[in-house]
């Protein structure tokens, strides 16, 4: 299931008294144990375990967040190719200027048994942004044996922080290509490409301010100096433009889910509809994509990060109605709106292009305003 930004920064927590409570009980004799006792007898290593687990993922965040390589090593002598990615992203968090704000008890993951961490920061390239947003880290660590054998991070970054970081690195490749340079994939001085950064940072914000009064100002859709974004993402999924690269992938997402579609999106038996060729859909992949080459609109698949699935489209297109810059719309499959992925993507889009795109006033049509409140006007 899918959670929202808020939903999905919440993590549960485990109940240590719990635990201590079921270390305190007095010895039972297995020979004389009912069922019951034996069944929790039999359950308590399998606690104890857990206990320490996390109780040594609390330690590896504290070592993490002394900015100590020296601390946080000890924890990853067994966690592989993980190791060094930790390490230099606690060195990177350093040159960023971590700041902890809140921390609640790392907890056994709800689904796949690794042990999550969720850590909200305040870092400069975010305060970069001045979007009054602080991100939540989330460390995944796996324990075989009581060791750590792997950490994943995951986090909920805003979309404008994943635009940021393509912009300065296909407009700024000179402020960062001696500080961000790598050795066999690992950054040589982490703690200054993360310095060098947060200036492309503000250099990217000051050119979106610049866009956005530029587009105040011109009466044409999008401004010439705008380039739309070509592949953003980060909350479980990617946009990407539509084009014939993913026509099969549209095909099998929108013809999954023909009345779901009909109902809530197209409002119509026209789209989608059975009997659609191969043909009828790259051509209209075509005129997608001729559409996003002449500025004209902007129409994206929605895709799983390994690229193998479409969950939906996102349309970014001038208004048919009076009073707004542009219309947004946008669909799931009829499995992922069961999902609660709607949701999500409407939320997510919704912050994208307040703060990606220079448009002031958006309307999204069946969401903020409702369809019939919509065709009247």
């Amino acid at each position: 299931m899918y959670r929202s930004l808020k939903k999905r920064a919440a993590v549960s927590t485990l109940c240590l008294l719990g635990l201590a409570a079921c270390s305190n009980e007095p010895e039972v004799s297995t020979a004389m144990a009912t069922e019951p006792e034996k069944t929790e007898l039999a359950m308590e290593p399998e606690k104890t375990e857990l206990a320490a687990n996390l109780e040594k993922a609390e330690g590896m965040i504290d070592a993490f967040y002394s900015f100590d390589a020296s601390r946080l090593e000890p924890f990853l002598t067994e966690a592989g190719d993980s190791k060094a990615g930790i390490l230099g992203y606690q060195a990177s968090a350093e040159g960023g200027n971590y700041k902890v704000l809140v921390r609640p008890p790392c907890a056994l993951e709800e689904e796949g048994g690794t042990i999550v961490c969720p850590v909200t920061v305040q870092d400069d390239r975010v305060q970069a942004l001045e979007t009054g947003f602080d991100v939540t880290d989330t460390f995944h660590l796996t324990f075989e044996d009581g060791v750590i054998v792997n950490v994943d991070t995951s986090s909920n970054d805003q979309p404008i922080y994943r635009d940021a970081g393509v912009w300065v690195r296909e407009n700024l490749a000179e402020l960062i290509e001696e500080p961000c340079k790598r050795t066999d994939g690992v950054r040589d001085t982490p703690q200054d490409c993360s310095r060098a950064m947060t200036e492309g940072y503000r250099q990217y914000k000051l050119y979106l301010d610049d866009i956005k009064a530029q587009a105040a100002l011109d009466d044409a859709f999008i401004p010439d100096v705008f380039e739309p974004s070509e592949l953003v993402g980060g909350w479980g999924f990617k946009l990407v433009p539509l084009g014939p690269e993913i026509v099969d992938l549209d095909y099998a997402a929108y013809m999954s889910s023909i009345e779901h579609l009909q109902k809530t999106f197209s409002r119509s038996g026209n789209w989608p509809r059975e009997g659609i060729t191969d043909e009828d859909a790259m051509q209209d992949m075509l005129n997608e994509q001729g559409r996003f080459e002449r500025r004209e609109s902007f129409a994206y698949g929605v895709l799983t990060l390994d690229g193998e699935r479409e969950m939906g489209s996102v349309y970014v297109r001038p208004s048919s109605k009076p009073g707004y810059d542009a219309q947004v719309t946008m669909w799931v499959t009829q499995a992922d709106f069961d999902a609660g992925f709607d949701e999500l993507l409407f939320e997510w889009t919704e912050m994208w292009i307040e703060q990606s795109w220079p448009f002031a006033n958006v309307a999204y049509p069946g969401r903020t305003i409702d369809w019939a409140t919509w065709d009247a006007l």
